[in-house]
């Protein structure tokens, strides 16, 4: 009877009892993991008692109590609300942007009330007599490539650390992405995706990867251009003063970042850029810019900057105290007076840790400045990553947001026998609904304000994700449910008053239909040359998805070159060669089937007129965008990232060869580019 009362509140929370795996069994989840996962929700089942009680909460708008007076909507459609006032009540709405109108509400099916549809797009709040209520109203769908350039285009991929520009420290920043943009947009691009830039920890400098934020609501301060703030000049004079110069020109020729050495010195470029901020040697117009962002800085910027302060000092009293579950039991709680003590004691370093973020929020500006005055329909596109780091400055600040024991994975596939577990956690479903999504709201603009465009990192955790209780393997998790509708009618929303494209992370094992559904939402899917393939050999090129976005490769795959040269199989056993050479052929006759290549196959070292049939391939397809990576387009073997590994392998720490501003001036770069060009309809 226990189980069964566990399994009927499991389902009434959105959790999945059960899953089927690669070979087409269905698993059931275990007892103990449904319990961990409810309580994570914030519902209790450690008793027969407990669970019935928390089946009548879950059966309620929000089991915590205290949901916010928020609801979505779409523009042309009736608004439900709930029953908070009598029908046919007059309501007084301010509509955002237009100002106000007055309205009769009806009652409708099931308790609500009814309002007549919004027109326009915004984030509406109507006035009763004891508060407001928003109704945050959608347009049908998110802004698409053609909404924004008329056409299909194309565009480069690049990760920012990689791209080398005039004293970056060996840590590339948006000096570089400015460079290779203005170079990309002379060449006809309209887009340039970049690798997330969310803030991480500046305390721990060995935790690196993009994917793996403290949050992601800030930036990664590592990433600013120091010109954004001083001229260059001063800069080189500084440098010089501080006896980093030469380190950092050290640094900056080598191949692979060393970070927990690049970001000293250049933590200490940054703080004498800091210092220098308040004298004369600074512009005023930067100052005063400066001064004006610390005054309007938002509680939720002070937190992050007491955040990165504590944390610093924290693992100085004990270098294993990183999460901070682990710090002394005051600094636990973001409200407590120990905290407040601490930032006031610490007030120049929180001063500073503001300035960071005004610094990289400044150089990312200037950066999509750069690319749209190139001639980019869309310039930047970001990328949003899945979740963040439980022991990081957004789960210390917002407890309620996030879900405190779980993280984000996946279950067992062919790829992954054993499943993946990500070490991250996301949002709280019940937390978002009690806050009004503000958090959800909050995310998506701090990856919209400097943007053209965003790349959802594994889109399907809009509608489902793979949660794992703490301490668990990644096959002790379960599927939960997320508000999906919700959700992206406020990226449809944010898209609209960003004016920015959506494109979404939809590759491996899907819910059925959910493809069909992001289309239906304006968000663009990914189709990636080597993963569009039948049993019957490749997808031709005339029958991929034209509102998708097509790829030569990812991050996450070793690019062509590498894949065709075979640089990817270790060790290099004959089964696995055997298997890429009949791998190597399939795509060859594919090339050649749709009139892009003639003669034989080449040799596996013969890479440059595969890499070329790659993007002639992804060129040839009727999608909206097509993005080739800078490693495709520059014709390298290095994989920027190999899923699964950490320290075994270089991740995050390649860089390119040449500035950024001259990555496309050789001939071979500039034959692929033309390809892409004389892809756009006529």
């Amino acid at each position: 009877m226990s189980d069964e009362t566990l399994r009927q509140l499991a389902a009434k929370a959105g959790i999945a009892t059960h899953w089927t795996d690669q070979t087409g069994t269905e698993r059931a989840v275990s007892p103990e993991s449904l319990r961990s996962i409810l309580a994570a929700l914030g519902l209790s089942a450690g008793s027969v008692a407990d669970m019935r009680q928390s089946l009548a909460r879950a059966g309620e708008s929000s089991p915590s109590g205290g949901a916010a007076a928020f609801a979505t909507a779409r523009v042309g459609m009736p608004v439900s609300l709930p029953m908070l006032m009598t029908a046919g009540t007059p309501l007084v709405i301010d509509i955002e942007g237009i100002g106000e109108r007055v309205v009769t509400s009806q009652e409708g099916q099931g308790g609500t009330l009814t309002l007549p549809p919004f027109e326009i797009p915004g984030y509406h709040r109507i006035r009763l007599s004891d508060g407001e209520f928003t109704v945050a109203t959608a347009p049908p769908r998110c802004v698409t490539f053609a909404d924004v350039a008329g056409a299909s285009g194309w565009g480069l991929a690049a990760q920012i650390y990689s791209l080398r520009s005039e004293g970056d420290g060996s840590i590339g920043n948006f000096a570089g992405v400015a460079a290779l943009g203005r170079a990309a947009a002379g060449s006809g691009a309209d887009a340039l995706a970049i690798s997330p830039v969310h803030a991480l920890y500046g305390a721990l400098p060995a935790q690196f990867s993009p994917y793996s934020p403290s949050s992601r609501l800030f930036y990664n301060p590592l990433h600013a251009d120091p010109r954004a703030a001083l001229p260059e000049e001063t800069l080189c004079e500084l440098a010089r003063q501080a006896g980093i110069a030469d380190e950092m020109a050290t640094l900056s020729a080598r191949e692979l970042i060393d970070w927990p050495v690049a970001t000293a010195l250049k933590q200490r470029l940054l703080r004498a850029i800091f210092d220098a901020l308040h004298s004369s040697q600074a512009p005023a117009a930067a100052r005063e810019d400066f001064e004006r962002f610390r005054k309007e800085a938002s509680p939720l910027l002070r937190d992050h900057a007491i955040f990165e302060a504590l944390h610093a000092a924290e693992l100085d009293r004990d270098p294993h105290a990183g999460h901070w579950r682990d710090w002394q039991a005051p600094f636990q709680s973001s409200g407590s007076a120990e905290v407040a003590a601490f930032a006031q004691a610490r007030a120049a370093e929180v001063a500073y840790q503001i300035f960071l973020q005004w610094l990289l929020g400044r150089s990312y500006s200037q950066a999509q400045n750069a690319c749209r005055d190139a001639g980019m329909a869309v310039g930047l596109i970001a990328d949003l990553a899945i979740g963040m780091d439980g022991a990081g400055s957004h789960a210390w600040s917002r407890q309620n947001d996030v879900l405190i024991g779980l993280s984000i994975g996946a279950p067992p596939d062919y790829y992954a026998a054993e499943g993946q577990n990500w070490g991250l956690t996301t949002f709280s479903p019940l937390g978002l609904e009690v806050s009004g999504y503000a958090p959800f709201i909050e995310t998506m603009r701090a990856s919209l304000r400097h943007v053209g465009g965003i790349r959802i990192d594994h889109v399907m955790g809009m509608s489902r994700l793979w949660l794992i209780p703490e301490g668990g393997r990644a096959l002790d998790g379960a599927y939960v449910s997320f508000p999906s509708e919700t959700l992206f009618r406020l990226i449809a929303l944010e898209s609209w008053r960003h004016r920015a494209i959506v494109i979404g992370e939809d590759l491996g094992t899907l819910p059925f239909g959910f493809r069909d559904y992001l289309r239906e939402q304006g968000v663009a899917g990914l189709r990636v040359l080597r993963f569009e393939r039948t049993e019957h050999g490749y997808v031709p090129p005339q029958h991929w998805d034209a509102q998708a976005v097509a790829l030569t490769t990812t991050h996450d795959l070793v690019p062509t070159a590498g894949w065709w040269s075979g640089s990817d199989i270790e060790p290099p056993g004959d089964k696995q060669q055997a298997v890429r050479a009949w791998d190597r052929g399939l795509f060859w006759g594919a090339c050649r089937d749709a009139g892009l290549v003639e003669g034989e196959r080449p040799e596996p070292e013969e890479t440059d007129p595969v890499v070329d049939a790659a993007v002639a391939y992804v060129a040839a397809t009727p999608c909206a965008l097509k993005i080739v990576p800078i490693e495709d387009a520059l014709g390298i073997r290095t994989q920027p990232n190999v899923p699964g590994t950490t320290v075994e392998r270089p991740n995050w720490r390649h860089r390119l060869s040449g500035d950024a501003a001259d990555l496309l001036d050789d001939p071979k770069v500039a034959r692929r580019l033309a390809q892409l060009e004389r892809s756009r309809p006529d």
